[in-house]
């Protein structure tokens, strides 16, 4: 209860509480601060037990990481984990809620990285990671790459995935910034309203007169511009009640022109609207699209060299396929093998285990039969044959055998930081100014990682205002 809602530890001392366990049963007895602050350190390590075990049978995972400063003093890493698992669903766990002490130079970065990494034995499963573009996050993923290189499909070239809605971010950020002073003027409007109830009352009436929806105001955050977004859409539905407010406040400064209000719509109209190759790839295996997606859309992104990068697509794709037919074939002999070994050494031995001898003939056809590449390759039938991309895959992995292991570790692969960063909501309310002080960062994990682990339990969401946006920012994005 205290992982999964967030309560304070010493919620159990509550008077009307205990009354309420005491009346519920009889047997209970008062739980004190640190038995509680225990119970979710001893729960923290069962889970983390019970996930390490899931991670076992996971071929490979994606990395997501963001960081956070809370009070600008401490500041923490959110690393998590995405995977597909044995029933392909995807999942996302966070691994790690830590402190990472100044400087976040990419050596510490990929020190804090790392040390998760081998603290869950992933170090040699990882397939990509996701950061927000910064300088010390290209430093951090290029040691980390050298470490783990080997390991790394297409020799690493995809390994950094980067973010997708930072990228966009810095993308629309730069176009607004074009028409910083219209945008600001909404702002400030919006910021003058909304300050006193007096006058948030006075426009809810002039918008009542006007029959207008009964929507309210939002102030955007400005470094966001899915924030921005919803300002200028909210703003635009009450274009008709700004001027009649100006009319009866004499201190209302921030008036937009009708050439202002203008503007404000086509760049609405632009952000309504809105290429790594992790991307393409996926794509390419959504049964859906496969390559005719990529075939409609590069020639309309990249004119004029539509067929160079096509090919390039096209070659690297098979690049990916062969290191994971060559993985499979190697899988399959040592796998032979070794059931070679165990039928010659008991054949002498049990008249039972002899009899066996055709059954171990036939597997060793059907394993032969896997590793014979036909005409063509299991990536050209896929391609050629005409929904839920992983119930596809789940449907389909038998007669797909080596591609659907690609698919697997794929289409698991995240394009954003989103996933970690609705981690800080929630580090925000469980080191709140009254226990961040007497918290220990050992304590903080096991409230968030464990709180993370324990929610699908119970099939119970977080839903904070960050991660309401964070969703919709997912949701405008990917449209």
């Amino acid at each position: 209860m205290t992982l999964v809602h967030e309560y304070l530890f010493n919620m159990m001392d509550h008077e009307i509480f205990n009354v309420f366990m005491k009346t519920a049963t009889s047997y209970y007895q008062k739980i004190s601060f640190n038995t509680a602050r225990n119970d979710c350190n001893s729960t923290f390590e069962l889970e983390k037990k019970k996930l390490k075990t899931m991670l076992d049978s996971v071929n490979r995972v994606s990395l997501t990481a963001d960081f956070w400063k809370y009070g600008q003093k401490i500041g923490y890493m959110c690393l998590t984990c995405h995977f597909v698992n044995s029933n392909w669903k995807l999942q996302k766990r966070i691994i790690n809620f830590c402190n990472v002490p100044p400087p976040h130079s990419g050596v510490v970065i990929f020190y804090a990285i790392f040390k998760s990494l081998l603290d869950w034995g992933l170090e040699n499963k990882v397939c990509t990671i996701n950061l927000d573009n910064a300088n010390n996050n290209d430093a951090a993923v290029r040691i980390l790459k050298d470490v783990i290189k080997r390991k790394l499909m297409l020799g690493g070239k995809i390994f950094h995935v980067r973010c997708c809605a930072h990228i966009i971010n810095l993308l629309v950020q730069d176009g607004l910034s074009e028409i910083e002073k219209v945008i600001e003027n909404v702002r400030e409007s919006v910021k003058y309203l909304i300050a006193s109830e007096a006058r948030f009352i006075k426009f809810g009436e002039i918008a009542k007169q006007l029959q207008l929806p009964s929507k309210k105001l939002i102030l955007d955050c400005p470094t966001c511009w899915n924030a921005t977004y919803a300002m200028l859409a909210a703003a635009l539905e009450f274009r008709e009640v700004f001027p009649r407010c100006k009319d009866r406040d004499a201190g209302y400064n921030w008036l937009p022109s009708n050439e202002d209000w203008d503007m404000t719509e086509h760049v609405y109209n632009f952000l309504s609207g809105e290429c790594n190759f992790v991307m393409v790839i996926a794509a390419v295996l959504d049964p859906q699209f496969k390559m005719t997606l990529i075939n409609f859309s590069f020639p309309k992104i990249y004119q004029g060299f539509e067929v160079a990068r096509n090919n390039r697509v096209h070659d690297s794709l098979y690049q990916l396929y062969n290191e994971y037919v060559v993985d499979y074939t190697s899988s399959n002999a040592e796998k032979s093998a070794s059931k070679s070994t165990e039928g010659s050494s008991s054949v002498g031995c049990n008249n039972s285990k002899f009899k066996t001898r055709g059954r171990m003939e036939f597997d060793q056809f059907v394993r032969n039969a896997d590793d014979i590449q036909p005409a063509k390759s299991y990536l050209d039938v896929y391609l050629e044959e005409y929904f839920d991309a992983l119930e596809w895959w789940k449907a389909n992995n038998l007669k797909f055998r080596i591609l659907s292991k690609m698919a697997f570790d794929i289409l698991s692969i995240p394009i954003t930081t989103i996933a970690s960063e609705p981690a800080f909501s929630t580090g925000d309310r469980v080191i709140d100014m009254y226990r961040g002080s007497f918290l220990s960062t050992k304590t903080i994990q096991a409230l968030l990682c464990g709180g993370d682990w324990v929610q699908p339990l119970y099939k119970t969401k977080k839903q904070s205002k960050h991660h309401k946006d964070s969703h919709t920012f997912s949701k405008m994005m990917l449209s």
